[in-house]
């Protein structure tokens, strides 16, 4: 580890207060993870759980709205349009998607009275500092979210968090090994330098007319121009339709109205259990054993239900409720397995009933009481009702925009303006593209192909409406056209013959430079016109750009003076001594807690991706060819 900071080094302060890049735990909900999303558009596999085309699109915008809210001004939307961003939301996936199935093979459960402790102190829950169902319901509502969906999310969280927790165990680095660290990120070293400039070479180097040609004929490959093309497009986007929608009071009112049961908070029951836990392929004898002593308690429980807490704490085997005397806090139906749910919702305040059989084991239950179903206040919901409001009428209105704009960019091929005027869009222009390198919508792996299709380039005639993503039409027409060629000799010979130079005039500079640091080791210092004497750190500054200064960090200097030498950007070779090393004076308790939290969090992120290893090797992964490609 120690070794690993040493290397780092350079910029090493930054990259501890950024944070090291960790699992992103955004989750979708429930049925993504259990079911493995439709087979329909899978373009991974993990175990017996699917990725899905719209799953990744789905995520990587969510990813690249959380980058532009943290990220403000400065966030550069064309990060999140290309491939390697994709890719890296696509590994988060299989990643959490591996890690939920161990979970579920451990039978990790998240107990409800973790759910609803996490829920009273969520602020954006609150009024007047106390949880509010009303509330929970309208901010729910207005992320288009449901308290089932959030609520399993939770339990999703509890358990991808047990499962991941011995790698967030990493050990605390030793004192020695902290002071160590922090000495080599502290420390400060008094250099000076002379520079050759490539001008004192300029005379040795000597050019063959040969040697351009023998390099074009040997790097054509490098001279090589890909098929290039510029299109114009439009867009119909389903998500500016329903912006576009204007809605009424009187609208808003009906659409309540008609549509309660969507605003309400369901149905909760509260309940506590007393577990005896048994694999679920146990043989019959030991579920028989199991029952047997599920049926004692129970009949315990149902004789003296002043008991139930006590043998809760004594008895239950799982160990979240066990603590809480068995409570697992409040739940809508759906939230727990279906034996344990038809239990719960056909029971009677104070009824004990069991056992009763799960995945889990044998449960005893008794039911604590039940909040009836609420509907929130339109006032609460308001927001919520205009955005359901307007993508109900949007659906309907796009699906006939869809098909007008298919039969107008088909039937009118030499043009997209009457596409544009009928459905009121502006023609877009894009760059010069490739068939390997384009930026949004031409990532869309249809869509590139369709423009660089033989007949689109040759009659530069409509594309037809492509589905880029869910509600995002597509259609293009090639307006300029570049075949690949090979750049010929004359056009590149100045472009070789500058390199061939550079590349002499760098290697003669080196030789030079090596050797006059060989007559410096030996004391030969003569003649030589340093720089004035300057203090550097690890820091990139305007003396040393980040490659130097790890160049003069690297340089062994228990003796001194101690010298290296490197290329500079403008072509000359610079020579640099090393004379002093300044050790810090004191070392600041700021700069060790920063040190001490990177290390951990080093070592927390090799003990993560070695996890992820070894659960991933357990569970088949499979990635289609074209995984990453569209959006």
């Amino acid at each position: 580890m120690l070794e690993a900071i040493r290397n780092h080094a350079q910029g090493w302060l930054a990259k501890v207060l950024l944070g090291l890049i960790a699992l992103s735990f955004a989750l979708f909900g429930l049925d993504s993870y259990m079911s493995g999303g439709q087979s329909n558009g899978e373009i991974a596999k993990v175990g017996d759980v699917g990725v899905s085309r719209e799953e990744l699109a789905r995520e990587t915008q969510g990813q690249a709205d959380r980058l532009r809210e943290s990220l403000g001004p400065s966030f550069d939307p064309a990060v999140t349009e290309t491939a390697e961003f994709r890719k890296q939301v696509l590994d988060g996936l299989i990643d959490r998607k591996a890690l939920f199935q161990d979970a579920q093979k451990l039978k990790i459960i998240a107990p409800d009275a973790y759910v609803a402790a996490v829920l009273m102190q969520i602020p954006a829950f609150q009024q007047d500092g106390k949880f509010s169902p009303q509330r929970y319901e309208a901010v729910l509502r207005q992320n288009n979210r449901t308290p089932a969906q959030f609520e399993s999310e939770l339990r999703q969280s509890f358990m991808l968090e047990t499962v991941t927790s011995p790698a967030s165990l990493a050990a605390f680095p030793s004192a020695t090994s902290l002071n160590q660290i922090a000495r080599l990120v502290a420390q400060q070293r008094e250099i000076s330098w002379v520079d050759l400039p490539a001008s004192t070479v300029i005379a040795q180097i000597k050019l063959k007319p040969d040697d351009i040609v023998k390099y074009y004929a040997n790097n054509k490959s490098a001279f090589t121009e890909p098929e290039q093309l510029r299109a114009e497009y439009l867009v119909l986007d389903r998500a500016n339709v329903a912006a576009s929608m204007t809605v009424s009071d009187d609208d808003i009112s009906k659409y309540y109205a008609s549509h309660k049961a969507e605003f309400g908070l369901p149905e909760q029951r509260s309940a506590s259990h007393i577990l005896i836990a048994v694999e679920k392929n146990s043989d019959a004898a030991t579920r028989a054993k199991a029952r047997a002593k599920a049926n004692e308690l129970f009949k315990t429980v149902k004789k003296s239900p002043e008991r139930f807490a006590e043998l809760a704490r004594s008895q239950s085997q799982d160990p979240g409720s066990a603590a809480q005397d068995g409570h697992l806090g409040s739940f809508g139906r759906g939230m727990m397995v279906k034996s344990f749910d038809d239990a719960v919702f056909s029971m009677q305040p104070n009824e004990i009933r069991g056992p009763v059989e799960s995945d889990f084991g044998y449960h005893v239950i008794r039911l604590d009481g039940i909040q009836a179903a609420q509907t929130a206040p339109l006032s609460d919901v308001r927001v919520a009702v205009i955005d359901a409001l307007r993508k109900q009428r949007a659906q309907k209105i796009f699906a006939d925009l869809a098909d007008n704009f298919g039969n107008l960019v088909y039937e009118n091929a030499d043009s997209l303006q009457p596409a544009a005027a009928a459905t009121k869009l502006t023609i877009r222009q894009s760059g010069w593209m490739t068939a390997k390198n384009a930026s949004a919508p031409f990532d869309h792996p249809g869509l590139l192909a369709a423009v660089f299709n033989t007949e689109s380039v040759k009659s530069k005639q409509n594309t037809e409406a492509i589905e880029v993503q869910p509600g995002v039409l597509v259609a293009a027409r090639v307006i300029e056209h570049r075949p690949a060629r090979v750049r010929p000799l004359a056009e590149v010979r100045p472009e070789i013959e500058i390199r061939l130079r550079e590349e002499q005039s760098a290697r003669l500079l080196a030789g030079q430079g090596a050797m006059m640091i060989q007559s410096l080791v030996k004391g030969n210092e003569a003649g030589q016109s340093w720089s004035a004497f300057q203090i550097v750190g690890r820091q990139p500054s305007a003396m040393l750009d980040a490659t130097e200064a790890k160049a003069v960090f690297r340089v062994a200097a228990e003796k001194l003076p101690a010298y290296t030498g490197f290329m500079r950007p403008d072509g000359s070779y610079r020579i640099v001594r090393i004379s002093r090393v300044l050790d810090a004076p004191g070392l600041d308790s700021r700069l060790l807690s920063s040190i001490e939290a990177g290390v951990m969090q080093a070592q927390q992120q090799a003990d993560m991706q070695a996890m992820l290893a070894l659960v991933k090797a357990g569970q088949k992964v499979k990635i289609q060819p074209n995984a990453i490609e569209g959006r």
